[in-house]
């Protein structure tokens, strides 16, 4: 009796493995079509935010000759850590195994003459830049990435309060919405 149970259930767990195995090798090819998709879809995605970075820099590095005092230390803080993102940006772009190919990003920043003008100008890049990355974040399927555009929406929200605070917003106007979108306007 106990032999036959056992070979009852060796014979179980025998029969459970193949089907195991059977069940793997169903559809075997369209995994890895599927996945080279997705992360040539992720590229895309990712080269577009870097295109933005890269434009936000480049924001930064043109508003820093306007600025002084502690508007140009934030200024030069927020560049830094803009430059921080694109290139955490292209070490995602390295673990897809893929290429930095962005397309070409420009913001306007003519016609700026005030200190106010050009915070408000940042504000307005920040404001972007988290809304395009908040909806590329939707578009993403490999998960590191999307952790690391999470991250650098938070930072970029911190980014707008200290924004808001050198606009002269009051403390309580500082607080982002509870969901921040990148819509809020400047105070």
């Amino acid at each position: 009796m106990r032999g036959g149970a056992l070979r009852r259930a060796l014979l179980l767990a025998f029969a459970a493995a193949i089907a195991a195995a059977a069940l793997a090798a169903c559809g075997g090819g369209g995994g890895t079509t599927t996945a080279v998709a997705e992360k040539a879809a992720d590229a895309e995605v990712l080269n577009q935010i870097l295109a933005r970075q890269t434009a936000a820099v480049a924001a930064y590095d043109h508003s820093l000759r306007a600025l002084g005092g502690q508007a140009l230390e934030l200024a030069r803080l927020f560049r830094a850590q803009e430059q921080e993102h694109a290139d955490a940006i292209l070490k995602a772009l390295r673990g897809l195994g893929a290429e930095a190919e962005p397309p070409s990003e420009e913001i306007d920043a003519s016609g700026l003459k005030s200190e106010a003008e050009y915070l408000n100008f940042l504000y307005e890049v920040e404001s972007a830049t988290i809304k395009a990355e908040v909806s590329a974040t939707a578009r993403l399927t490999d998960p590191s990435p999307r952790s690391m555009l999470v991250a650098t929406v938070a930072n970029q929200a911190q980014h707008l309060v200290l924004l808001r605070r050198a606009l002269g917003a009051k403390p309580a106007e500082t607080v982002p919405a509870p969901f921040e979108t990148g819509i809020t306007p400047a105070p």
